[in-house]
């Protein structure tokens, strides 16, 4: 487990199942865990939080497969829709959601190229838990969700940047403008950027 800070850690991900990073964000009443991972480890880390509140970021397995064994009342649990599709549960995020326990929570609905119906998180206006969204699918970048991600992202304030299955903790404008030099790579007619 990593300490960011004193209210922010992070359980790296795993391999032997792939799972994905466990973000876990002490507020003065829950505990606000992003993605829950898919082995036993993080199972057993989520597991031993009385109170606590999960969003899940997409539908993956290696994000959301412990959701299979974690009890959580749909109040407490945040998704978008295709991971709610998956689970059948869970309390919908179509618009941003605020939070404010302690620690800002924002939540917020995120167009990407790598899954449908992806969420990522703000955590007091400095850190923001961008899952798998600044990756492309096998297809490469869609050239429309492209444009809607860096229109979302530019709409929020946030400093450092954290990625699933990345260690380094990026700085705003690092990601921005990868996103933004892949985007002006765009051919004229054709929907994706192959990378």
């Amino acid at each position: 487990m990593r300490e960011i800070n004193d209210y922010f850690r992070i359980l790296e991900p795993g391999y032997d199942p792939l799972s994905a990073d466990v973000y876990f964000i002490k507020g003065k009443e829950y505990t606000y865990i992003v993605d829950v991972g898919s082995n036993d480890t993080a199972f057993r880390l989520i597991d031993g939080i009385d109170k606590k509140k999960i969003i899940i970021t997409h539908f993956h397995a290696d994000h959301m497969k412990n959701m299979e064994r974690i009890d959580v009342t749909d109040e407490c649990l945040f998704v978008g829709d295709y991971s709610y599709k998956v689970l059948g549960r869970g309390t919908l995020v179509q618009n941003n959601i605020e939070i404010d326990d302690g620690v800002k929570i924002r939540i917020v609905p995120l167009p990407n190229s790598h899954a449908k119906g992806a969420l990522c998180v703000m955590v007091n206006d400095e850190y923001l838990v961008l899952g798998d969204s600044f990756y492309c699918s096998k297809r490469g970048y869609n050239v429309s969700l492209l444009h809607d991600e860096i229109a979302v992202l530019e709409e929020f304030s946030f400093s450092k940047v954290l990625l699933s299955h990345d260690e380094k903790i990026y700085a705003r404008e690092e990601i921005l403008s990868e996103l933004k030099y892949i985007y002006k790579n765009r051919e004229k007619g054709n929907p994706y950027i192959s990378i």
